[in-house]
């Protein structure tokens, strides 16, 4: 199917066999019953399925977004099976902001079990050049305040010797593209530092996650097809958001650090160190 035909299709449409995989879902391995989860992005997209997800599997779930209307029609279907959850209006273009949201819900819940770094921005090729402006932008957004949260959630959770966090990255983070350079150092950034504190805290029964989504026909990937620049993801790296969610939910709490939907995008830092030139020019061509 060629994405660019096909935007008012639901995204489940994207993903080969999607029926048959969730005619036989299962529930994560993780028991979520009762634990204390914060996801940002939540009005749309992954970070929508993921609080369905984890609502469903019995977790009270803060919801964190720019947009309120949606926030609140998620929230008034979660609490059918998650009573207690909340949402609250949270911009990460303000990192402070969010360090003191999640300082509140520690204040409210006691506790913050998960934290979901979902929010993000970007990912659109640039024809003209790179400002010092949108640059902040970006990496307020997809660094700082996703890196600050983690910070502060940190030492509740390794006080308590558990917890876990997961923070959405891009395959642009480990093979970077044309057009798109700020998007794609935010996003390596993230996985970096992500990886460097979990080190230090899979010890304390605290477990650090960088996903690596793919490509999901959600309102930001349809729109850096649509409008960005990207061409037509091959089907080997296309996922909806419901088969990311239970993926992402299965492999919390796991030693590994890496949550990898396709195998496809692994060759790529490889074939950069074995065949440079042939790789650039791929990358250069889309």
């Amino acid at each position: 199917m060629d994405v660019t035909r096909a935007w008012d299709l639901d995204d489940r449409a994207f993903s080969p066999g999607w029926q048959r995989r969730e005619s036989t879902r299962r529930r994560p391995s993780v028991d979520y019953r009762g634990q204390v989860a914060v996801v940002t992005g939540a009005s749309a997209g992954l970070g929508r399925q993921l609080v369905m997800d984890l609502a469903r599997a019995g977790a009270l779930v803060i919801s964190l977004a720019r947009r309120e209307e949606p926030l609140r029609a998620l929230v008034a279907e979660v609490r059918a099976w998650s009573p207690e959850s909340k949402y609250r209006v949270c911009d990460l273009a303000e990192a402070g902001a969010f360090v003191t949201e999640l300082e509140q819900i520690e204040s409210e819940f006691g506790r913050i079990d998960l934290l979901f770094n979902v929010a993000g921005i970007g990912g659109i090729m640039r024809t003209e050049p790179l400002t010092s402006g949108a640059l902040d932008l970006i990496m307020e957004v997809n660094f700082f305040a996703p890196v600050r949260g983690m910070l502060t959630v940190l030492p509740g959770m390794r006080r308590r010797r558990s917890g876990a966090i997961a923070n959405v990255s891009s395959d642009d983070a480990r093979a970077p593209g044309p057009g798109a350079a700020d998007y794609a150092a935010s996003k390596a950034a993230l996985s970096a530092a992500t990886e460097s504190l979990a080190y230090a805290t899979s010890s304390d029964g605290v477990y650090l996650h960088v996903v690596y989504p793919g490509w999901m026909p959600t309102e930001m990937g349809l729109k850096a097809v649509r409008e960005g620049g990207m061409r037509s993801p091959p089907r080997l790296v296309r996922h909806s958001a419901m088969e990311v969610s239970a993926l992402v939910l299965d492999r919390m709490y796991d030693p590994r650090v890496e949550i990898n939907t396709a195998a496809l995008p692994l060759v790529a830092p490889l074939l950069r160190s074995l065949a440079p030139r042939i790789y650039q020019r791929m990358r250069a061509a889309g």
